[in-house]
Protein backbone atom coordinates (compact mmCIF):
# COMPACT_ATOMS: atom_id res chain seq x y z
CA UNK A 1 0.00 0.00 0.00
CA UNK A 2 1.51 3.29 -1.13
CA UNK A 3 1.90 6.40 1.01
CA UNK A 4 -0.52 8.29 -1.25
CA UNK A 5 -3.24 5.70 -0.75
CA UNK A 6 -2.72 5.72 3.04
CA UNK A 7 -3.00 9.51 3.07
CA UNK A 8 -6.18 9.30 1.00
CA UNK A 9 -7.81 6.86 3.44
CA UNK A 10 -6.71 8.81 6.53
CA UNK A 11 -7.88 12.11 5.06
CA UNK A 12 -11.27 10.69 4.09
CA UNK A 13 -11.89 9.15 7.52
CA UNK A 14 -10.68 12.24 9.39
CA UNK A 15 -12.93 14.59 7.41
CA UNK A 16 -15.84 12.19 7.88
CA UNK A 17 -15.32 12.15 11.65
CA UNK A 18 -15.36 15.95 11.91
CA UNK A 19 -18.60 16.05 9.95
CA UNK A 20 -17.53 17.77 6.73
CA UNK A 21 -20.19 17.38 3.99
CA UNK A 22 -19.36 14.32 1.95
CA UNK A 23 -19.02 16.18 -1.37
CA UNK A 24 -16.32 18.48 0.08
CA UNK A 25 -14.74 15.46 1.75
CA UNK A 26 -14.36 13.66 -1.57
CA UNK A 27 -12.93 16.72 -3.30
CA UNK A 28 -10.37 17.50 -0.57
CA UNK A 29 -9.39 13.84 -0.27
CA UNK A 30 -8.80 13.63 -4.02
CA UNK A 31 -6.70 16.82 -3.96
CA UNK A 32 -4.59 15.40 -1.10
CA UNK A 33 -4.05 12.22 -3.10
CA UNK A 34 -3.07 14.08 -6.29
CA UNK A 35 -0.58 16.27 -4.44
CA UNK A 36 0.94 13.38 -2.49
CA UNK A 37 1.25 11.25 -5.63
CA UNK A 38 2.80 14.17 -7.52
CA UNK A 39 0.04 14.12 -10.14
CA UNK A 40 -1.35 17.09 -12.06
CA UNK A 41 -4.16 18.78 -10.11
CA UNK A 42 -5.96 19.31 -13.42
CA UNK A 43 -6.84 15.61 -13.25
CA UNK A 44 -9.46 16.54 -10.64
CA UNK A 45 -11.38 18.70 -13.10
CA UNK A 46 -11.00 16.17 -15.92
CA UNK A 47 -12.31 13.25 -13.87
CA UNK A 48 -15.13 15.30 -12.31
CA UNK A 49 -16.29 16.40 -15.75
CA UNK A 50 -16.18 12.79 -16.94
CA UNK A 51 -18.29 11.67 -13.98
CA UNK A 52 -20.91 14.36 -14.52
CA UNK A 53 -20.99 14.16 -18.32
CA UNK A 54 -23.74 11.57 -18.63
CA UNK A 55 -26.93 11.99 -20.64
CA UNK A 56 -28.82 9.93 -18.06
CA UNK A 57 -28.26 12.60 -15.41
CA UNK A 58 -30.61 14.90 -17.33
CA UNK A 59 -33.42 12.72 -15.99
CA UNK A 60 -32.71 13.67 -12.37
CA UNK A 61 -33.93 17.31 -12.38
CA UNK A 62 -36.94 16.34 -14.51
CA UNK A 63 -38.02 13.56 -12.15
CA UNK A 64 -37.52 15.82 -9.11
CA UNK A 65 -39.54 18.57 -10.83
CA UNK A 66 -42.25 16.02 -11.64
CA UNK A 67 -42.45 15.10 -7.97
CA UNK A 68 -42.77 18.76 -7.01
CA UNK A 69 -45.58 19.29 -9.52
CA UNK A 70 -47.45 16.23 -8.26
CA UNK A 71 -47.07 17.18 -4.60
CA UNK A 72 -48.16 20.78 -5.16
CA UNK A 73 -50.76 19.83 -7.73
CA UNK A 74 -53.15 18.11 -5.32
CA UNK A 75 -52.40 14.61 -6.57
CA UNK A 76 -51.39 13.36 -3.11
CA UNK A 77 -54.87 13.89 -1.72
CA UNK A 78 -56.45 12.02 -4.61
CA UNK A 79 -54.06 9.08 -4.18
CA UNK A 80 -54.76 8.91 -0.44
CA UNK A 81 -58.51 8.93 -1.11
CA UNK A 82 -58.12 6.25 -3.79
CA UNK A 83 -56.23 3.86 -1.50
CA UNK A 84 -58.61 4.65 1.35
CA UNK A 85 -61.86 3.77 -0.46
CA UNK A 86 -60.45 0.46 -1.67
CA UNK A 87 -58.62 -0.67 1.47
CA UNK A 88 -60.14 1.47 4.23
CA UNK A 89 -62.27 -1.37 5.58
CA UNK A 90 -59.19 -3.20 6.84
CA UNK A 91 -57.94 -2.75 10.38
CA UNK A 92 -55.09 -0.26 10.32
CA UNK A 93 -56.59 1.46 7.30
CA UNK A 94 -54.75 4.77 7.60
CA UNK A 95 -51.39 2.97 7.97
CA UNK A 96 -52.20 0.92 4.86
CA UNK A 97 -53.20 4.14 3.10
CA UNK A 98 -49.81 5.63 4.08
CA UNK A 99 -47.95 2.63 2.65
CA UNK A 100 -50.04 2.58 -0.54
CA UNK A 101 -49.65 6.31 -1.09
CA UNK A 102 -45.90 6.06 -0.48
CA UNK A 103 -45.61 3.28 -3.07
CA UNK A 104 -47.57 5.22 -5.68
CA UNK A 105 -46.09 8.62 -4.86
CA UNK A 106 -42.64 7.15 -4.35
CA UNK A 107 -42.71 5.87 -7.91
CA UNK A 108 -42.99 9.51 -8.94
CA UNK A 109 -40.85 11.31 -6.36
CA UNK A 110 -38.16 8.59 -6.18
CA UNK A 111 -36.49 10.02 -3.06
CA UNK A 112 -36.93 8.56 0.45
CA UNK A 113 -36.29 11.77 2.37
CA UNK A 114 -38.58 13.77 0.06
CA UNK A 115 -41.35 11.21 0.48
CA UNK A 116 -40.91 11.10 4.27
CA UNK A 117 -41.03 14.89 4.56
CA UNK A 118 -43.78 15.72 2.06
CA UNK A 119 -46.09 12.80 2.79
CA UNK A 120 -45.28 12.77 6.51
CA UNK A 121 -46.54 16.31 7.09
CA UNK A 122 -49.88 15.23 5.63
CA UNK A 123 -50.25 11.61 6.80
CA UNK A 124 -48.67 11.50 10.29
CA UNK A 125 -51.25 13.95 11.73
CA UNK A 126 -53.98 11.84 10.09
CA UNK A 127 -52.68 8.70 11.83
CA UNK A 128 -52.45 10.47 15.18
CA UNK A 129 -56.01 11.76 14.74
CA UNK A 130 -57.22 8.17 14.23
CA UNK A 131 -55.72 7.17 17.59
CA UNK A 132 -52.34 5.85 16.46
CA UNK A 133 -49.47 6.50 18.85
CA UNK A 134 -47.16 9.31 17.66
CA UNK A 135 -44.13 7.00 17.63
CA UNK A 136 -45.94 4.34 15.59
CA UNK A 137 -47.21 6.97 13.14
CA UNK A 138 -43.65 8.18 12.58
CA UNK A 139 -42.42 4.58 12.23
CA UNK A 140 -44.99 3.73 9.55
CA UNK A 141 -44.12 6.84 7.54
CA UNK A 142 -40.37 6.30 7.95
CA UNK A 143 -40.63 2.69 6.75
CA UNK A 144 -43.06 3.42 3.92
CA UNK A 145 -40.82 6.18 2.57
CA UNK A 146 -38.19 3.55 1.71
CA UNK A 147 -40.41 2.43 -1.15
CA UNK A 148 -39.60 5.63 -3.07
CA UNK A 149 -35.95 4.88 -3.99
CA UNK A 150 -36.77 1.20 -4.67
CA UNK A 151 -39.87 1.58 -6.83
CA UNK A 152 -38.81 2.97 -10.20
CA UNK A 153 -38.03 5.56 -11.38
CA UNK A 154 -35.26 5.87 -8.81
CA UNK A 155 -32.63 8.62 -8.76
CA UNK A 156 -30.39 6.33 -6.70
CA UNK A 157 -30.48 3.63 -9.38
CA UNK A 158 -29.73 6.14 -12.13
CA UNK A 159 -26.70 7.29 -10.12
CA UNK A 160 -25.57 3.70 -9.54
CA UNK A 161 -25.79 2.70 -13.21
CA UNK A 162 -23.95 5.83 -14.28
CA UNK A 163 -21.23 5.27 -11.66
CA UNK A 164 -20.46 1.66 -12.58
CA UNK A 165 -21.43 1.35 -16.25
CA UNK A 166 -22.23 -2.09 -17.72
CA UNK A 167 -25.70 -1.96 -16.14
CA UNK A 168 -28.95 -1.06 -17.88
CA UNK A 169 -30.99 1.57 -16.02
CA UNK A 170 -34.24 0.22 -17.49
CA UNK A 171 -33.21 -3.34 -16.57
CA UNK A 172 -32.43 -2.33 -12.99
CA UNK A 173 -35.79 -0.53 -12.79
CA UNK A 174 -37.50 -3.76 -13.86
CA UNK A 175 -35.59 -5.81 -11.30
CA UNK A 176 -36.73 -3.45 -8.55
CA UNK A 177 -40.47 -3.72 -9.23
CA UNK A 178 -41.09 -7.11 -7.58
CA UNK A 179 -39.07 -6.41 -4.38
CA UNK A 180 -40.78 -3.02 -3.99
CA UNK A 181 -44.25 -4.57 -4.26
CA UNK A 182 -43.29 -7.41 -1.88
CA UNK A 183 -42.01 -4.94 0.72
CA UNK A 184 -45.16 -2.81 0.40
CA UNK A 185 -47.44 -5.86 0.78
CA UNK A 186 -45.57 -7.12 3.85
CA UNK A 187 -45.63 -3.64 5.38
CA UNK A 188 -49.42 -3.69 4.95
CA UNK A 189 -49.59 -7.10 6.67
CA UNK A 190 -47.56 -5.82 9.64
CA UNK A 191 -49.69 -2.66 9.84
CA UNK A 192 -52.90 -4.73 9.80
CA UNK A 193 -51.69 -7.18 12.47
CA UNK A 194 -50.50 -4.32 14.68
CA UNK A 195 -53.84 -2.55 14.30
CA UNK A 196 -55.76 -5.69 15.26
CA UNK A 197 -53.54 -6.19 18.30
CA UNK A 198 -53.79 -2.57 19.47
CA UNK A 199 -57.39 -1.92 18.45
CA UNK A 200 -56.66 0.74 15.86
CA UNK A 201 -59.76 1.64 13.79
CA UNK A 202 -60.79 1.08 10.19
CA UNK A 203 -62.77 3.50 8.07
CA UNK A 204 -65.60 1.18 7.14
CA UNK A 205 -66.57 -0.16 3.75
CA UNK A 206 -66.98 2.35 0.92
CA UNK A 207 -69.79 2.14 -1.63
CA UNK A 208 -69.07 1.33 -5.26
CA UNK A 209 -70.10 4.87 -6.13
CA UNK A 210 -67.46 6.28 -3.74
CA UNK A 211 -64.87 3.88 -5.15
CA UNK A 212 -65.71 4.95 -8.69
CA UNK A 213 -65.52 8.67 -7.89
CA UNK A 214 -62.20 8.31 -6.03
CA UNK A 215 -60.72 6.17 -8.81
CA UNK A 216 -61.80 8.66 -11.47
CA UNK A 217 -60.23 11.54 -9.56
CA UNK A 218 -57.00 9.60 -8.98
CA UNK A 219 -56.63 8.48 -12.61
CA UNK A 220 -54.33 11.37 -13.63
CA UNK A 221 -51.90 10.45 -10.83
CA UNK A 222 -52.21 6.71 -11.48
CA UNK A 223 -51.50 7.16 -15.18
CA UNK A 224 -48.18 8.90 -14.61
CA UNK A 225 -46.15 5.85 -13.42
CA UNK A 226 -47.86 3.83 -16.16
CA UNK A 227 -46.71 6.34 -18.78
CA UNK A 228 -43.17 6.54 -17.35
CA UNK A 229 -42.54 2.84 -16.79
CA UNK A 230 -44.61 1.66 -19.73
CA UNK A 231 -42.72 3.95 -22.09
CA UNK A 232 -39.32 2.91 -20.70
CA UNK A 233 -39.99 -0.83 -20.56
CA UNK A 234 -41.59 -0.92 -24.01
CA UNK A 235 -38.70 0.98 -25.53
CA UNK A 236 -40.85 3.90 -26.71
CA UNK A 237 -38.51 6.36 -25.05
CA UNK A 238 -35.33 6.42 -22.98
CA UNK A 239 -35.02 7.23 -19.27
CA UNK A 240 -34.20 10.85 -20.03
CA UNK A 241 -37.02 11.19 -22.55
CA UNK A 242 -39.41 9.61 -20.03
CA UNK A 243 -38.48 12.24 -17.45
CA UNK A 244 -39.28 15.02 -19.95
CA UNK A 245 -42.64 13.44 -20.78
CA UNK A 246 -43.36 13.14 -17.05
CA UNK A 247 -42.72 16.86 -16.49
CA UNK A 248 -44.99 17.89 -19.36
CA UNK A 249 -47.77 15.53 -18.25
CA UNK A 250 -47.61 16.55 -14.56
CA UNK A 251 -47.48 20.25 -15.51
CA UNK A 252 -50.66 19.90 -17.58
CA UNK A 253 -52.42 18.18 -14.67
CA UNK A 254 -51.16 20.65 -12.04
CA UNK A 255 -51.73 23.87 -14.02
CA UNK A 256 -54.75 23.15 -16.20
CA UNK A 257 -56.69 20.20 -14.76
CA UNK A 258 -56.46 20.66 -11.00
CA UNK A 259 -55.39 24.31 -11.26
CA UNK A 260 -53.67 24.05 -7.88
CA UNK A 261 -50.22 25.26 -9.03
CA UNK A 262 -49.66 28.89 -9.96
CA UNK A 263 -46.95 30.63 -11.95
CA UNK A 264 -45.54 32.07 -8.71
CA UNK A 265 -44.78 28.51 -7.52
CA UNK A 266 -42.43 27.80 -10.44
CA UNK A 267 -39.27 29.45 -9.00
CA UNK A 268 -39.49 27.42 -5.77
CA UNK A 269 -39.93 24.18 -7.70
CA UNK A 270 -37.01 24.96 -9.99
CA UNK A 271 -34.79 25.76 -7.01
CA UNK A 272 -35.73 22.44 -5.37
CA UNK A 273 -35.03 20.51 -8.57
CA UNK A 274 -31.75 22.36 -9.10
CA UNK A 275 -30.50 21.83 -5.54
CA UNK A 276 -31.24 18.09 -5.60
CA UNK A 277 -29.75 17.65 -9.07
CA UNK A 278 -26.72 19.73 -8.15
CA UNK A 279 -26.06 17.50 -5.16
CA UNK A 280 -26.25 14.37 -7.31
CA UNK A 281 -23.95 15.84 -9.98
CA UNK A 282 -21.34 17.11 -7.51
CA UNK A 283 -21.30 13.76 -5.72
CA UNK A 284 -21.03 11.93 -9.04
CA UNK A 285 -18.14 14.11 -10.17
CA UNK A 286 -16.27 14.05 -6.88
CA UNK A 287 -16.88 10.32 -6.45
CA UNK A 288 -15.60 9.60 -9.95
CA UNK A 289 -12.42 11.56 -9.23
CA UNK A 290 -11.80 9.67 -6.01
CA UNK A 291 -12.66 6.33 -7.65
CA UNK A 292 -10.04 7.11 -10.32
CA UNK A 293 -7.48 7.69 -7.58
CA UNK A 294 -8.34 4.32 -6.02
CA UNK A 295 -8.11 2.62 -9.41
CA UNK A 296 -4.79 4.34 -10.09
CA UNK A 297 -3.42 2.71 -6.95
CA UNK A 298 -4.47 -0.71 -8.32
CA UNK A 299 -6.72 -1.35 -5.35
CA UNK A 300 -9.12 -3.31 -7.57
CA UNK A 301 -6.47 -5.82 -8.61
CA UNK A 302 -5.53 -6.30 -4.95
CA UNK A 303 -9.15 -6.93 -3.94
CA UNK A 304 -10.41 -8.99 -6.87
CA UNK A 305 -7.88 -11.79 -6.48
CA UNK A 306 -8.67 -12.76 -2.85
CA UNK A 307 -12.40 -11.96 -3.07
CA UNK A 308 -12.81 -13.88 -6.31
CA UNK A 309 -11.94 -17.03 -4.37
CA UNK A 310 -15.02 -16.59 -2.18
CA UNK A 311 -18.28 -18.41 -2.97
CA UNK A 312 -20.92 -16.09 -4.39
CA UNK A 313 -23.13 -16.49 -1.32
CA UNK A 314 -20.31 -15.50 1.04
CA UNK A 315 -19.44 -12.44 -1.06
CA UNK A 316 -23.09 -11.36 -1.21
CA UNK A 317 -23.44 -11.79 2.56
CA UNK A 318 -20.32 -9.68 3.09
CA UNK A 319 -21.69 -6.99 0.74
CA UNK A 320 -25.02 -6.94 2.60
CA UNK A 321 -23.32 -6.44 5.96
CA UNK A 322 -20.96 -3.76 4.63
CA UNK A 323 -23.68 -1.77 2.87
CA UNK A 324 -26.17 -1.97 5.73
CA UNK A 325 -23.51 -0.51 8.03
CA UNK A 326 -22.57 2.17 5.48
CA UNK A 327 -26.23 3.03 4.98
CA UNK A 328 -26.58 3.74 8.71
CA UNK A 329 -23.76 6.26 8.76
CA UNK A 330 -23.49 7.67 5.24
CA UNK A 331 -25.80 9.24 2.68
CA UNK A 332 -26.99 6.72 0.06
CA UNK A 333 -25.77 8.89 -2.83
CA UNK A 334 -22.33 9.27 -1.30
CA UNK A 335 -22.08 5.55 -0.55
CA UNK A 336 -22.96 4.83 -4.16
CA UNK A 337 -20.32 7.01 -5.80
CA UNK A 338 -17.65 5.72 -3.39
CA UNK A 339 -18.43 2.00 -3.11
CA UNK A 340 -20.26 1.06 -6.30
CA UNK A 341 -17.17 1.32 -8.59
CA UNK A 342 -15.33 -0.98 -6.16
CA UNK A 343 -17.99 -3.60 -5.38
CA UNK A 344 -19.62 -3.96 -8.80
CA UNK A 345 -16.51 -5.05 -10.79
CA UNK A 346 -15.64 -7.64 -8.12
CA UNK A 347 -19.18 -9.02 -8.27
CA UNK A 348 -19.02 -9.25 -12.06
CA UNK A 349 -15.65 -11.00 -11.86
CA UNK A 350 -17.11 -13.82 -9.75
CA UNK A 351 -20.12 -14.25 -12.03
CA UNK A 352 -22.87 -12.23 -10.31
CA UNK A 353 -25.33 -10.68 -12.74
CA UNK A 354 -24.93 -6.87 -13.03
CA UNK A 355 -28.65 -6.28 -12.42
CA UNK A 356 -28.60 -8.54 -9.37
CA UNK A 357 -25.66 -6.86 -7.64
CA UNK A 358 -27.07 -3.44 -8.59
CA UNK A 359 -30.40 -4.24 -6.94
CA UNK A 360 -28.75 -5.69 -3.82
CA UNK A 361 -26.51 -2.63 -3.60
CA UNK A 362 -29.29 -0.06 -3.89
CA UNK A 363 -31.83 -1.80 -1.65
CA UNK A 364 -29.20 -2.23 1.09
CA UNK A 365 -28.43 1.48 1.10
CA UNK A 366 -32.14 2.35 1.13
CA UNK A 367 -32.74 0.08 4.13
CA UNK A 368 -29.91 1.88 5.90
CA UNK A 369 -31.91 5.13 5.62
CA UNK A 370 -34.34 3.78 8.24
CA UNK A 371 -31.83 1.83 10.34
CA UNK A 372 -30.86 3.13 13.80
CA UNK A 373 -28.92 4.89 15.14
CA UNK A 374 -28.53 7.32 12.22
CA UNK A 375 -31.34 6.42 9.81
CA UNK A 376 -32.17 9.73 8.12
CA UNK A 377 -35.89 9.00 7.62
CA UNK A 378 -36.21 8.45 11.39
CA UNK A 379 -34.81 11.94 11.91
CA UNK A 380 -37.27 13.38 9.38
CA UNK A 381 -40.47 11.77 10.66
CA UNK A 382 -39.85 11.89 14.43
CA UNK A 383 -40.02 15.71 14.76
CA UNK A 384 -43.21 15.75 12.67
CA UNK A 385 -44.80 13.29 15.12
CA UNK A 386 -43.29 15.06 18.15
CA UNK A 387 -41.40 12.03 19.51
CA UNK A 388 -37.80 11.00 20.18
CA UNK A 389 -35.79 9.12 17.57
CA UNK A 390 -35.41 6.06 19.79
CA UNK A 391 -39.19 5.78 20.20
CA UNK A 392 -39.69 5.79 16.43
CA UNK A 393 -36.84 3.31 15.92
CA UNK A 394 -38.40 0.85 18.38
CA UNK A 395 -41.79 0.96 16.62
CA UNK A 396 -40.11 0.68 13.20
CA UNK A 397 -38.21 -2.51 14.15
CA UNK A 398 -40.80 -5.02 12.78
CA UNK A 399 -40.91 -3.16 9.45
CA UNK A 400 -37.11 -3.03 9.33
CA UNK A 401 -36.65 -6.74 10.06
CA UNK A 402 -39.21 -7.64 7.42
CA UNK A 403 -37.50 -5.44 4.81
CA UNK A 404 -34.13 -7.00 5.60
CA UNK A 405 -35.75 -10.44 5.27
CA UNK A 406 -37.00 -9.64 1.76
CA UNK A 407 -33.60 -8.16 0.92
CA UNK A 408 -31.94 -11.44 1.92
CA UNK A 409 -34.47 -13.42 -0.16
CA UNK A 410 -33.67 -11.29 -3.21
CA UNK A 411 -29.94 -11.60 -2.46
CA UNK A 412 -29.86 -15.38 -2.31
CA UNK A 413 -32.78 -16.16 -4.65
CA UNK A 414 -32.13 -13.66 -7.46
CA UNK A 415 -34.89 -15.05 -9.70
CA UNK A 416 -37.42 -13.29 -7.45
CA UNK A 417 -36.25 -9.99 -8.90
CA UNK A 418 -34.70 -11.02 -12.22
CA UNK A 419 -37.69 -12.79 -13.78
CA UNK A 420 -39.12 -9.50 -15.11
CA UNK A 421 -35.96 -8.13 -16.77
CA UNK A 422 -35.26 -11.63 -18.10
CA UNK A 423 -38.71 -11.86 -19.68
CA UNK A 424 -38.13 -8.43 -21.29
CA UNK A 425 -34.76 -9.42 -22.70
CA UNK A 426 -32.49 -7.43 -20.36
CA UNK A 427 -30.50 -10.45 -19.18
CA UNK A 428 -27.75 -11.82 -21.36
Amino acid sequence: MSTSLILMIVCFLALMVIGLPIAYNLLITTVVYLLSADLNIVQLAIKMYGGMNSFSFLAVPFFVLTGQLMLRGGLLESLVKFVNVWFGNFKGAIAIVTIGASLLMGSIVGLAVASAASLGVFLIPMMKKEGYSPAYSAAVMSSASLLGPIMPPSVLMILYCTAVGNTSIAGLFMAAVTPAILIALMQCVIAHRTAVKRGYPSYGKSTWKEKGQATLKALPALFLPVIILGGIFSGIFSITEASGVAVVYSAIIAFFVNRSVKLKDIPDMIVEAASTSGLVLILAGAGTAMAWGIANERVMSLLIEPLSQMPQWAFLLLVNILLLICGMFMDDYASTVILAPIIAPIAWAIGINPLHIGLVFCVNLVVGLATPPFGVTLFVTSPIAGVRIEQTAKEALPFLLMTIGILLLVTFIPDIALWLPESMGYLS
